[in-house]
């Protein structure tokens, strides 16, 4: 039998993925926050400060002069981990660069495709199975995120595969592979208590300190210091129209939602943000609890992913992070518990669809909003034991 990430419509999606994210890369001068990424990292290997706003602008306007607004709301806003994960791309020139991009979202790809081979134990074979990983790599979203040049394919594709290296006791580039979404600690702070929660204190230890190492390398390489990147997100951030909820409805977080129905303007902070998550982690343990099971991999996995972009002010782009939630989709399916099921990808697939044809049916915010109820079907749901198998594999 073929699994969903081994079938021929999985292999075909993956090298179309790529053909796309090549094309980009030779036929189009897109990538504009890759460019800025690697931009950053360039001047953190030439021992100098990434987070100067004035040469990052002068830089970007020399690739993209006409994109007058990119140019007034750009800026390096990643932690210095970013100049040592950048570097790479950041020491061959910018075509090269492009090219090596085009097959990092690639790798990406197969990434994502280990969620249906990692973190639960449920199998699928049917031809319907088999097809979903096009619509995963081959939709509105992902390749907009391509165009663009974002980072949040990699985000599910390493936390799928540091996954596939723990299953293997490969400690030490699993830990690596996780520490990469850290690239934006907001969206990737989960990950620390779902590593305790999966493996252990020791897990999350080998996370943590990895993420550390790779911020101290690149505050060494840059010759700045971790405090250079709090003043300067602090200063910043907010400065940038694309970022502030007041002003782009496609912001996902629970403060957004908060401004559609007509409440007050919440713009957060980091202290904001992580009393957000206490309070997610307070909701998803309450759950927990009257589960009386301690949950599977798979819907643990759940409650982070939705928890990162109901509790963190991203943009809309970051949604795909609920690809996250494949495994506990296939729990729910093997179960034959279908209607959380369907309610959670009809969520998704209102994530992967255009704004402007939801702004043309008078929807507004509608990636809070979806946001919002997925992390309301993930707590009504039902919650497996952390053992759980499929009832035909299941065993006294």
């Amino acid at each position: 039998m073929v699994d969903a990430a081994r079938s021929p419509f999985a292999l075909l999606a993956v090298a179309l993925l790529t053909a796309f994210a090549f094309f980009q890369a030779i036929g189009a001068n897109n990538f504009p926050d890759f460019f800025i990424y690697r931009a950053g990292a360039e001047l953190g290997l030439h021992r100098e400060s990434p987070y100067d706003s004035k040469k990052i602008r002068t830089t970007v306007a020399t690739q993209f002069p006409e994109s007058e607004e990119l140019i007034k709301n750009c800026g390096f806003f990643l932690p210095p981990q970013a100049v040592v994960v950048f570097a790479p791309f950041a020491a061959v020139p910018y075509p090269i660069a492009k090219l090596l991009w085009a097959v990092t979202c690639g790798l990406s790809a197969i990434g994502v495709l280990l969620l249906f081979r990692t973190f639960s134990n449920a199998e699928h074979t049917s031809l319907a199975a088999r097809i979903v990983p096009v619509f995963l790599l081959l939709n509105f979203l992902t390749l907009a995120i391509i165009v663009v040049g974002q980072t949040t394919l990699l985000f599910v594709g390493c936390v799928a595969a540091g996954q596939w290296c723990y299953e293997r006791k490969w400690s030490l580039p699993a830990a690596l592979l996780w520490a990469i979404p850290f690239l934006k600690p907001h969206l990737a702070l989960p990950l620390l208590p779902l590593a305790w929660y999966l493996g252990g204190w020791k897990r999350a230890a080998w996370l943590a300190g990895m993420v550390a190492a790779l911020n101290g390398l690149g505050c060494l390489l840059a010759g700045i210091g971790p405090r250079d990147y709090l003043d300067f997100l602090a200063a910043a951030h907010k400065s940038v129209l694309f970022n502030r909820v007041e002003l782009n409805p496609q912001i996902t977080s629970w403060n957004r939602l908060l401004i559609a129905a007509g409440g007050p303007v919440l713009e957060l902070t980091p202290i904001t943000t992580l009393a957000g998550y206490l309070v997610w982690f307070g909701l998803v343990l309450a759950r927990t609890v009257i589960a009386g099971v301690q949950p599977s991999a798979a819907w643990a996995l759940a409650a982070a992913a939705v928890g990162s972009v109901l509790c963190s002010q991203v943009l809309g782009y970051e949604v795909l992070v609920l690809l996250l939630a494949v495994p506990w989709l296939r729990e729910l399916f093997a179960a034959g518990k279908r209607w959380p099921a369907w309610s959670a990808i009809l969520l998704m697939a209102a994530q992967l669809l255009p704004r402007e044809w939801v702004e043309a049916v008078g929807i507004g915010s509608h990636r809070a909003l979806a946001v919002a109820a997925f992390a309301l079907v993930v707590l009504i749901g039902p919650v497996n034991a952390r053992h759980w198998a499929p009832p035909a594999q299941a065993h006294d």
